[in-house]
């Protein structure tokens, strides 16, 4: 016990040059007189750096996580129905104990740092492998689904012919988590010393969901998106907490609750034919990602760029998903699918916009040209006193906006907007009079003149609480 309390209250911190052939060469040489290195001697050396920047080390340790990372995805996907529960269980928990062990075995008698943090690291990365299988081993007991509801598929997914009963079931998907638990505390706090229980904390509940006994496609996309959104929040307040968090280790450390979201959009996937609402799940997803991505670059990085105009795509992706499958599926007017659609893709870019000072403006003025031209092309398909009631107000707030902003396309649809839905509303009004219609008009009218009457008398008090109120917000996530 003593030896590994020892172990776990050590750094591993080492040497982070150990094993360098080199210079295990140099140690095995005789003593010389030292001499000094000449310029030419010098140049070599560094010419031979720039030529071969990847030692064979390196090369060997990761060949060997690559081969290890295989393994536990094919008896993830491949080897479910083989030999029974409890021999699979073990053999899993097995080998992620063993990862565990030769980290810490490594660091604390080789002394050799990055060796024996690759081997941390793989067993946090096997974590969710072994909670996937306890979800499947657990799922015949416990199900939320009703019976029948899936394909035969899922058989893989849940027990083999060497079933166990519920008691033991239980009882051993309880004592695996428990020392799963402990693994994952022992590895973070490893690669993550001064955020170990936060990080510990968004890595159980992700796994958490590998547990939950339901398959059903709404409940999985529900569970994808807000433990998406809680963990990307999560982990840039953290970033901005501990700096220790942008090193390599702390960047993996950050990205580890991801993974059993994978395994579960994976499973899906694997074992279920997944529907419109699961596809437009996972490109919302994949905007997140590149979004929460976008949040932890530094402004002056080569591949910010890159990312920022992937996540554009992605947006504009689930938009299309969404317009093309999901809103029309629902019992919704045909009226609203076009501006909802809009109003979808300019959230985004909203959203995109408080992350990208250089482009802000532009996602913004994008997002209501859009919405603009969505309820103008409704306006001229479908009509009706309520949308160009609505399309009034947000052909005004353009207005406004361009104007602020000093766009003038925008400012010019958001006129067009507003004198085209003046013109439908007073079609209407004449067509169909009613005392509610014209008590509208009239409160709307009353409110429009109100509002220029207050720019004109408040203009400088409004656009400096506009500017305190934009830099309250220029450090939002």
């Amino acid at each position: 016990m003593s030896a590994l309390t020892a172990t776990t209250n050590q750094d591993l911190s080492l040497d982070p040059d150990a094993l360098d052939f080199p210079a295990q060469a140099e140690n095995h040489a005789p003593r010389q007189a030292p001499t000094r290195p000449s310029r030419s001697a010098g140049r070599d050396q560094a010419a031979a750096a720039q030529a071969f920047p990847i030692s064979l080390s390196l090369l060997l340790r990761g060949f060997g996580g690559l081969v290890i990372i295989a393994a536990f995805v094919l008896f993830l996907f491949e080897g479910w129905r083989e030999s029974d529960d409890l021999s699979r269980g073990l053999l899993l928990i097995g080998h992620t104990l063993a990862l565990t062990l030769a980290g810490l075995a490594s660091g604390h008698w080789l002394h050799e740092n990055k060796g024996a943090r690759l081997f941390i690291a793989l067993a946090l990365a096997a974590v969710p492998v072994n909670v996937a299988f306890l979800g499947g081993l657990i799922y015949p007991f416990l199900s939320w689904d009703a019976p029948g509801s899936l394909s035969a598929a899922a058989s893989v997914w849940t027990q083999s012919q060497g079933r166990l009963s519920m008691a033991p079931a239980l009882l051993f998907s309880a004592a695996s988590l428990l020392v799963l638990a402990l693994s994952v505390w022992l590895g973070l706090r490893i690669m993550a010393r001064q955020s170990v229980a936060a990080l510990s904390g968004l890595y159980l509940l992700a796994n958490a969901a590998l547990l939950l006994p339901t398959r059903a496609e709404l409940a999985v996309s529900v569970l994808l998106v807000g433990l998406t959104l809680i963990i990307g929040l999560s982990s840039l307040r953290l970033r901005r907490r501990d700096p220790t968090l942008a090193t390599a280790e702390g960047r993996l450390a950050r990205a580890l609750p991801m993974l059993p979201l994978l395994i579960l959009a994976g499973r899906s996937l694997w074992l279920y034919a997944p529907d419109a609402l699961f596809v437009t799940t996972l490109s919302l997803l994949g905007y997140l990602a590149l979004r929460f991505t976008l949040a932890t670059m530094s402004h002056t990085s080569q591949w910010r760029g890159l990312v920022e105009t992937l996540a554009v795509a992605m947006a504009l992706l689930t938009t299309i998903l969404a317009s093309g499958a999901l809103l029309p599926a629902w019992l919704i007017a045909d009226a609203v699918h076009l501006p909802l659609a809009a109003v979808i893709l300019g959230a985004m870019l909203v959203d995109l916009s408080r992350l990208s000072a250089r482009r802000r403006r532009g996602y913004q003025s994008t997002a209501a040209l859009l919405l603009s031209l969505s309820l103008l092309l409704d306006l001229a398909l479908f009509g009706g006193f309520a949308l160009a009631l609505i399309a009034l107000i947000v052909g005004l707030a353009a207005m406004v906006f361009g104007y602020a902003i000093r766009a003038r396309l925008l400012f010019a649809t958001g006129l067009i907007t507003a004198l085209s839905a003046l013109i439908t509303l007073a079609t209407e009004a004449l067509a169909h009079f009613s005392l509610g219609g014209w008590s509208a008009l009239v409160l709307l009218g009353i409110g429009i003149i109100i509002l220029g009457s207050a720019l004109e008398r408040h203009g400088e008090r409004l656009k400096t609480g506009l500017t305190e109120w934009r830099a309250h917000f220029s450090h939002a996530i």
